[in-house]
């Protein structure tokens, strides 16, 4: 029994007081323990697995470091199409920096592809995601989200883009306070946006700034990570 035939349980809108009983979406994954990395073992890693790319400078700070670079991913199209879809390579530079986390909760996941350890989130019924739920009430949604360590979130950047998918203005503080809940502590949120988002200090750590473009003419992005206390 594979995680996707496991999702698929799952009646469509189900109210989150019947999740009881139903398994857990990474129930029977077999992940091999790995020691605790930090922040420049990150950087290391990623190093290891793209050396052709600048490495990210790794920033001392008080409460163990926190990474800052510029990704330039160049003009590639060979992505899905989708309005707002990830170039390619990108999330493979977010697993580069988390080997150490196989399973992914990825909130607002478009057009992205199944794959393996990786759970998609989206509103929209017709991109066939394995969860279909709404980010802001995303803490209903535990009884089957267990053990998660790591969340990528790629919002609606403007009001634009929210009318061009039909959703929504996304509250971000509210996605933020959602995804803080159901993360494990140690657990790291990969912010992907236009903005710096707001969050608080008391309840996470900040471990990275990336700049992400594209090439000339395209939006610049930037990558917060934080880490839950």
């Amino acid at each position: 029994m594979t995680l996707y035939d496991e999702l698929k349980k799952l009646p469509p809108g189900l109210p989150p007081g019947n999740l009881t009983g139903y398994p857990g979406v990474w129930d029977g994954m077999v992940v091999v323990h790995q020691p605790r990395m930090t922040i420049a073992d990150r950087a290391a890693a990623y190093l290891a697995a793209s050396p052709i790319h600048h490495p990210l400078e790794v920033v001392s700070t008080a409460d163990g470091g926190r990474l800052e670079g510029l990704w330039v991913l160049g003009n590639n199209y060979r992505g899905s199409g989708y309005h707002g879809a990830f170039p390619p390579g990108f999330t493979k530079r977010i697993k580069a920096l988390f080997p150490d986390h196989p399973k992914i909760l990825h909130l607002f996941s478009g057009s992205l592809p199944p794959e393996p350890g990786v759970v998609r989130v989206d509103i929209n019924p017709e991109l066939k995601p394995d969860l279909c739920l709404d980010a802001h009430v995303l803490s209903q949604f535990r009884p089957v989200l267990r053990n998660v360590s790591l969340i990528i979130c790629d919002p609606p950047y403007s009001d634009e883009d929210c009318d061009r998918y039909g959703v929504c203005r996304v509250k971000r503080n509210v996605v933020i306070e959602e995804c803080r809940t159901v993360l494990e502590p140690g657990g790291f949120l990969v912010w992907l946006d236009q903005v710096w988002p707001m969050y608080s200090k008391k309840n996470w750590i900040l471990r990275g700034l990336i700049g992400v473009v594209r090439s000339t003419n395209h939006r610049a992005r930037l990558v917060t990570i934080l880490e839950k206390k």
